[in-house]
């Protein structure tokens, strides 16, 4: 049976990696923006939530354009818990990490406990989509960090979770022994490229959630307001990419000149040290040796007036014949 094309080979789409699509995505009108979230969430936490409802869906319409406005996927669940999901294109100047540890302490303090046991107390997820590679390529494209010491966990309500997609890698077209979350990131990371339409197309062909993204997709891809937003917003990517690395070029400059300076001064220290130990002992070697002759010409001179023989000062003192006679 042949394929179903959901999206021509042809088709120009907006890049989901880019976060104003990507919230696009999960908050466009409709019941397929709803299936489509769900399926997302239920791929990253590995089980599937009653409903999922995004909280922060409106944002004003000037902001939109803003370089730093934060435009992630903030969703609570039935139970309570909560997940935050955002994009990051660019490997920013600032610490991801420690972005991932403060937005994820927010999240749980801002879950109201009072009167309540902590026994109950709702999950909290971060999770940080990025387009680059923030750990060790070890084969892991999906790091997820808990509570926990040894192997003693002290709780896993706290999780933050990082997909770095470009570590995914597949050996072969067949998807079937793909997991979701492996269709989601092939779906987020390669959706703009025309050459994995055919990959692309069989992925939502077997998952629904994914299905109804692509679906949306195409539709916000026809709006130019959509493709004005996603230009302002990668372009503010870029400019931060470009800060970082000429940040990191200076700094490495700065580094280079303070370094020869540091060098040079430490190398005139170290010759001065040098020189002066080298002096002491080529002093204490010129007196010693001085010292010594001295005492024995001194010598020789009270065996002379005792009226030793001079063959025999010159035996016992090793001094020259010519010495012994100036005496």
């Amino acid at each position: 049976m042949k394929e179903k094309i959901f999206i021509p080979k042809d088709k120009k789409l907006l890049d989901p990696k880019v976060d104003s699509t990507f919230k696009s995505l999960f908050t466009h009108e409709g019941a397929g923006s709803k299936i489509a979230l769900k399926s997302l969430v239920t791929a990253i936490i590995g089980y599937e939530p009653e409903t999922v409802e995004v909280i922060n869906n409106e944002l004003p319409k000037e902001l939109i354009y803003a370089k730093d406005i934060r435009l992630d996927l903030q969703c609570k669940m039935p139970d309570g818990s909560r997940i935050n999901v955002e994009m990051q294109t660019c490997l920013s100047n600032d610490n991801l990490k420690n972005r991932a540890l403060y937005y994820g302490c927010r999240m749980m303090g801002g879950i109201e406990m009072q009167g309540k046991p902590y026994s109950i107390l709702p999950k909290v997820y971060h999770v940080m989509f990025t387009n680059f590679g923030l750990f060790d390529r070890s084969g892991e494209y999906m790091r997820k960090f808990i509570l926990q010491s040894g192997s003693t966990v002290l709780s896993d309500c706290f999780q933050i979770i990082f997909i770095q997609m470009p570590f995914l890698e597949i050996s072969s077209t067949d998807i079937s022994n793909l997991l979701d979350i492996e269709k989601w990131i092939i779906f987020l990371r390669d959706s703009s490229d025309k050459d994995k339409r055919d990959l692309l197309n069989r992925i939502m062909g077997s998952n629904k959630g994914i299905k109804e993204a692509g679906e949306i997709l195409m539709t916000i891809s026809d709006d130019e307001r959509e493709w004005a937003i996603q230009e302002m917003r990668y372009k503010a990517e870029v400019d931060r990419e470009a800060f970082r690395i000429a940040a990191h070029d200076k700094g490495l400059a700065e580094g280079r000149a303070e370094g020869r300076e540091e060098g040079l001064a430490e190398g005139r220290a170290e010759g001065l040290k040098e020189g002066l130990a080298e002096g002491r002992a080529e002093g204490l070697k010129e007196g010693l040796a001085e010292g010594r002759e001295e005492g024995l010409e001194a010598a020789a001179r009270g065996m002379k007036a005792e009226g030793i023989p001079a063959e025999t000062i010159i035996k016992i003192t090793g001094l020259s014949a010519e010495q012994v006679e100036a005496l």
